[in-house]
């Protein structure tokens, strides 16, 4: 994965067309799977995605498995710079789930109807792509609601100092963007931290989401001055963000747009 200041994390398994309604907002841990797709192999992945993969994970959501799941493609970078062409998110209810199994798979495509073994999908899905990475995260903080079709700022995060990023984020960004989901500039924000695989010699340690429903809202929300006035009265803007960049390094940020979702009703 890679980084600004936007929304996610993220995360990568199945995918596709609800609405994230509030009262199932993530929390907890989720994994966020970095996926290359081969080039020749692009429109065909597509359709699996779009029929398999989401038949297969909103199997995987019924069985309680995982409670929500996003596909986000690409949208800058793309082609051979882009690291990850997409990220798949899954999100745990509990304590997350060890990699599936060849039975664990077998059970979820029995349930989803899909008539091939766990090792014809796996194979269909090496064929058509490469895992790059799967990395554990926790969400700490998760503000508004995600669509269909909404854009994702995913900013990577460096920081020597884990607890005092986190608090002051907790303390000055989360409600400013409360109020910024309130007042329509940009749909959610949120706040993860890496779990694994972790050490000293990780590029990033935490990731920051910002939302927007619409690609012009990336480059026109402009209210942030005035709204962050009105949320921090007794703290000046200047000095707070010289503040944020003794605690972090923003490595890079990149946008995905979330193609599908899957989440659990229950």
């Amino acid at each position: 994965m890679k980084i600004s200041r936007l929304f996610l994390t993220v995360a990568l398994a199945g995918l596709f067309s609800l609405s994230l309604l509030a009262q199932t907002a993530p929390t907890g841990y989720h994994s966020v799977a970095c996926i290359k797709v081969k080039p020749e192999n692009a429109s065909e992945f597509t359709r699996w995605a779009a029929a398999d993969v989401h038949r297969f994970t909103q199997a995987r959501v019924d069985l309680g498995a995982i409670s929500t799941w996003y596909l986000l493609r690409s949208v800058i970078p793309q082609g051979t710079s882009a690291e990850c062409d997409y990220l798949v998110v899954s999100m745990y209810p509990g304590v997350p789930r060890k990699p599936l199994d060849s039975k664990e798979i077998g059970a979820a495509l029995k349930k989803a109807g899909l008539p091939v073994t766990a090792q014809e999908y796996v194979d269909k899905r090496n064929a058509l792509a490469t895992l790059v990475s799967d990395d554990l995260f926790q969400n700490q903080v998760f503000v508004g609601t995600v669509e269909k079709g909404d854009y994702f700022q995913v900013n990577y995060i460096k920081t020597a100092n884990m607890a005092d990023f986190v608090a002051y984020e907790k303390k000055v960004w989360k409600p400013l963007a409360e109020a910024m989901a309130k007042e329509g500039g940009r749909a959610g924000w949120s706040l993860n931290t890496r779990v694994m695989p972790r050490g000293s010699e990780m590029r990033f340690q935490a990731v920051t989401v910002d939302v927007f429903r619409t690609w012009e809202a990336m480059f026109t929300d402009t209210s942030i001055a005035e709204t962050f006035k009105k949320v921090h009265p007794d703290m000046e803007m200047g000095a707070t963000f010289e503040h944020y960049d003794k605690l972090r390094t923003t490595l890079v940020s990149n946008t995905y747009q979330l193609e599908d979702m899957i989440t659990s009703t229950k």
